[in-house]
């Protein structure tokens, strides 16, 4: 079972010694442990096809450049390493997580000269339920106490959004959906979101931009490239949470979950979630590419193989 369960199965690789869940173990001088000291990058695999492989490794890069951790790996080890797992388990669906630390350290100083770590874990991917894609999620919106601007590195540091999420869950909520102190929407907990209006037969298809403090997820990336290449456009574009009534449809994306339809962002109703709405669409066309990249349709819920 996987990291959904209670029983832990999948491989564990520190430093380049695999290891069972159970028996994998770092330092408790780990700066990663003691201050959330590290980059990480979580990619999802079908069978042994790990999707956008290499952009997941570029991202890696430029969140560790962003908190000045030098990566000692070059990229080929690194994809050599994380590819040789995958082959060894070979998953339905497979959640892979590529972790680099400073390495260890006590003091909260960074006093250079530090070993980074690295840690690898492929795993079967949590199975979603079925009428998460069907039904989609409703989202309370929440404001981030966060006055940076640009494109975020991918850190270690999440509680503040894990708290977030338990407070959404108490209030009957699936998700957050964050805004920035200036009142612009920018993303959810652990996806990026899309916004969908329609007047009469035009489309309009937008996505907060970097400046609102986003991460800059790579499905967000190569959904905007279908579009564009399907002639739909699509835009960066600031929105305030006053403008949400004005869409009709939402949806969220990410690596794992993939593409899902919002039917809810706090009292505001949406239409995402509808056989023929236009969110459909570009489901339709996401689930091209994927088939294209691995080979064969999957169910993204469960990473089997699908005739349609």
């Amino acid at each position: 079972m996987g990291f959904g369960s209670g029983v832990l199965t999948g491989l564990i690789a520190i430093d380049g010694q695999v290891f069972s869940p159970e028996k994998a173990a770092v330092s408790a001088f780990d700066r990663g442990l003691l201050f959330g000291d590290a980059v990480f990058e979580v990619m999802v695999a079908f069978g042994n096809k790990i999707l956008d492989l290499d952009a997941h490794l570029e991202r890696l890069h430029a969140s560790a450049a962003a908190i000045a951790l030098e990566i000692p790996w070059s990229n080929q080890e690194l994809s050599f390493e994380v590819q040789s797992l995958i082959d060894q388990l070979s998953l339905p669906k497979g959640y892979v997580r590529l972790m680099v630390t400073r390495g260890d350290g006590l003091g909260l100083k960074i006093r250079g000269g530090e070993r980074p770590r690295r840690i690898t874990y492929c795993m079967p991917a949590a199975h979603e339920p079925a009428d998460l894609y069907r039904d989609g999620l409703a989202l309370k919106r929440m404001i981030k106490e966060d006055s940076s601007r640009g494109a975020k590195p991918k850190t270690a540091s999440y509680l503040h959004t894990a708290l977030a999420l338990k407070r959404a869950a108490t209030d009957g909520f699936d998700e957050i959906l964050w805004s920035n102190s200036d009142g612009e929407i920018s993303e959810a907990a652990t996806a990026n979101i899309f916004f969908l209006a329609r007047e009469g037969d035009l489309l309009e298809i937008v996505t907060p931009p970097a400046q609102s403090g986003i991460l800059l997820g790579i499905t967000r990336g190569t959904i905007m490239r279908l579009l564009q290449q399907a002639k739909i456009p699509v835009h960066e574009q600031i929105i305030f949470a006053d403008e949400l009534p004005r869409f009709d449809e939402a949806f969220l994306c990410s690596t794992v979950r993939g593409l899902v339809p919002i039917h809810r962002i706090d009292n505001h109703r949406l239409h995402s979630a509808r056989p023929q709405s236009s969110f459909r669409h570009v489901e339709r066309l996401f689930q091209t590419w994927v088939a294209t990249e691995i080979g064969h349709r999957v169910d993204w819920a469960t990473g089997r193989p699908t005739g349609r």
